[in-house]
């Protein structure tokens, strides 16, 4: 008797199918229909810097345009950082004109003038040559001292000069060696620096190497990478709407601290409302994209809104899960989706909708 009872329900189950299928489609209509549910895409939006919230410029409820700015945060941070950026590629850009362009004649002839021209010496020559002579005295005001210092040595010892006199003479030939050590010294930065106004007066001359104008480059697009990102950085300040849509949520305040990418607000573009129909795969052969449909809904049930056919899912989907006679396939649907007109900006997202296909030709 069970076995009975299942197989005349499966019969039942199957003749109902039947019965609604054709009630969706019959062969005669030069329309057929399917319901569904408006749908409208969520942009959940927010910025890539976060901050302190300055302004807040729109409500809940508001009709927004692309571009239009929503909220602002407070920056002061990021002012700097792009200041500094424009700043620092500015220098970077200058000191690249300079490797290019190489010395300028008044460094040039500035540089001569320390180092010579091979003609005449320059002034660091002629520096080291009074090092050089005071060098000389100095070595000879040491000589001077110490043979008086060796003289009063001996005389000390003989009685004929006091002991004061004779450290007096100590000490004058201490202070003239050390005096001759400093002179010595001044001869060997005298050098130092002349050899240093050579080398600056063959740069200033010859120009900069390959190398160092390389560098410069990189430098300059080091510093030009860097103020890109602090532009960007500066427009997240600024958070704005990237499509017309109307703002569904914006529970934001001034002052509120948010942090980097946190979302702030979610916009219902409106503009762009679809319906997601189930067409039997039977009939599906009968829809293509681009076709055109009438959409009614309940709050106008005498004004038609036009739709049209954006996509047909490539893959069908069917209760039971395995499908194996030809009546249980009837169970098999394809999603359609159309996307809806909606400039009199009547219809609304989650409401029920009637579509009517006109019939593909």
């Amino acid at each position: 008797m069970k076995r009975k009872a299942i197989i005349i329900s499966g019969i039942a189950a199957i003749t109902l199918a039947a019965l609604a299928a054709t009630s969706w489609y019959r062969r005669g209509d030069s329309k057929f229909a399917a319901s569904g549910t408006l749908e409208a895409r969520n942009i959940s939006i927010g910025s890539k810097i976060g901050g302190r919230v300055a302004k807040v410029l729109v409500n809940e409820g508001d009709r927004v345009e692309a571009g239009q700015v929503l909220l602002v945060f407070d920056s002061p941070e990021v002012e700097a950082r792009l200041v500094r950026a424009r700043g620092d590629l500015e220098q970077a850009r200058a000191n690249y004109e300079k490797m290019l362009h190489g010395s300028r004649p008044e460094e040039i002839a500035q540089a001569r003038a320390a180092a010579g021209d091979g003609k005449e010496p320059g002034y660091r020559v002629h520096e080291i040559e009074q090092a050089r002579a005071d060098l000389e005295r100095a070595r000879s005001d040491a000589a001077n001292a110490g043979r008086k210092w060796q003289r009063y040595r001996e005389l000390f010892e003989e009685g004929v000069v006091s002991r004061e006199q004779r450290d007096d003479a100590e000490t004058q030939y201490r202070m003239a060696t050390a005096s001759a050590e400093t002179a010595a010294h001044a001869v060997a930065a005298a050098e130092g620096r002349l050899r240093e106004a050579a080398a600056i007066e063959q740069k200033t001359v010859t120009g900069n190497r390959a190398e160092d104008i390389a560098m410069a480059r990189a430098q300059v697009e080091s510093a030009e990478g860097a103020l890109r990102e602090a532009e960007a950085n500066w427009a997240e300040r600024e958070v704005r709407s990237p499509a017309r849509a109307v703002v569904e949520v914006m529970d934001i305040r001034p002052g509120d601290l948010l942090p980097a990418n946190a979302p702030i607000a979610r916009l219902l573009e409106a503009d762009q409302l679809y319906v997601m129909v189930y067409v039997p795969q039977s009939q599906i052969g009968r829809i293509r994209v681009g076709q055109q449909a009438d959409l009614t809904v309940d709050a106008f049930p005498n004004q038609p809104f036009r739709a049209r056919v954006e996509q047909i899912r490539q893959q069908a989907e069917f209760l039971p899960r395995n499908v194996e006679t030809k009546a249980e396939r009837e169970h098999q649907v394809v999603g359609v989706k159309l996307r809806v007109e909606n400039s009199e900006n009547k219809l609304r997202a989650g409401i029920h909708a009637d579509v009517r296909f006109t019939e593909a030709k």
